[in-house]
């Protein structure tokens, strides 16, 4: 017992004299950096009326800002997407795409653009963007224009619809030539009540899916889906129209007519009158026809998802298998 003690005393004294004197002992606290906090494909801003969608974008060119206006093509790209904002209009009679209207779908052409974000992103950073009333196109982002293809047809449920947007590809890219996309596509579910003669939207679900996966418009007795599809190319469009169509040949000849008139203008005083007239009627009946034009797209969209008038019946078309033998 005796040896124990005198033992530990002397541990303790050596102990003792080879701390610093003034010395402590504690423990430095580390500080972790918080983790990062990635936005799903969908998030939800405002329950069936705004929703921040990011679109994966597979092996698209990304575009790294080394200053406000200096940017360069990174290599390799890394994963990133392409972040829509879908929100319904303040009268919820109509889907807005960033800004733009695409349920009843505007006329065509109808530009829209993407904002390229990194896969990464911080829901953070989307908040920023919310506080600053959705304008996704913030500085030292790369803003891509699209080619699109845009599908409506009836979802099951009285007053329903679905609403897909494929993005098809970029319309332009590191080497001027557009990037075929398409892997994924956006599906939205339309719903409307009806009262009296108005009616509101509300969004039943946004979903981000396979090509493969997205949902099916049903068939009509003759084969054909029962949908309405448009596409868009913003390279087959000019300030004259879509090229190989007799409306941009005409508007290119009266763009041509009016160049050349004002041009010319000192040599054909006389006939002034004439031309003003002339352009007045072609503004005017081009703008009547792009009228009627919206309001016929309109009243399909809407005849459809309100169902005041049944569609044609439809039914599921059976496969033909055919075997071929030797």
């Amino acid at each position: 017992m005796m040896h124990s003690l005198a033992y530990f005393s002397l541990a303790a004294v050596v102990a003792a004299s080879v701390t610093p004197p003034g010395l402590s002992h504690r423990v430095e606290g580390i500080e972790v950096p918080a983790a990062k906090e990635i936005i799903p494909a969908v998030t939800v801003v405002q329950e069936n009326r705004t929703y921040a969608v990011k679109l994966e974008c597979a092996a698209c060119p990304f575009v790294s800002w080394q200053r406000p206006h200096e940017a360069e093509w990174q290599h390799p790209p890394p994963a990133n997407s392409l972040m829509l904002m879908l929100k319904l209009d303040e009268s919820q009679s109509a889907l807005l795409l960033d800004d733009h209207r695409i349920f009843p779908l505007d006329p065509m052409p109808l530009h829209i653009g993407a904002m390229q974000v990194p896969n990464d992103l911080d829901k953070g950073v989307l908040d920023g963007q919310m506080a600053r009333g959705f304008k996704l196109d913030a500085p030292g982002r790369m803003r891509f224009p699209l080619q699109y293809e845009h599908s409506v047809f009836r979802a099951e449920g009285p007053g329903s619809m679905w609403l897909q947007f494929n993005v098809t590809g970029l319309a332009s890219g590191e080497d001027a030539e557009p990037f075929r996309l398409g892997q994924k596509v956006i599906q939205v579910l339309l719903r409307a009540e009806h009262h009296d003669d108005d009616y509101k939207l509300s969004i039943g679900d946004v979903q981000v899916v396979e090509a493969k996966n997205m949902a099916q418009a049903p068939r009509m007795e003759c084969g054909r889906l029962a949908m309405v599809k448009t596409t868009f190319d913003p390279t087959q469009w000019d300030e004259y129209g879509k090229f190989g169509t007799w409306s941009r040949t005409w508007s290119l000849v009266i763009g041509r007519l009016g160049d050349y008139w004002s041009d010319h203008l000192e040599d054909n005083m006389m006939l002034l009158p004439l031309v003003v007239l002339l352009a007045v009627s072609i503004v005017m009946a081009t703008r009547l026809y792009q009228s009627r034009q919206q309001d016929d797209r309109d009243s399909d969209a809407e005849t459809a998802l309100l169902g005041r008038y049944a569609p044609p019946p439809y039914r599921d078309i059976p496969v033909i298998k055919i075997e071929e033998y030797d």
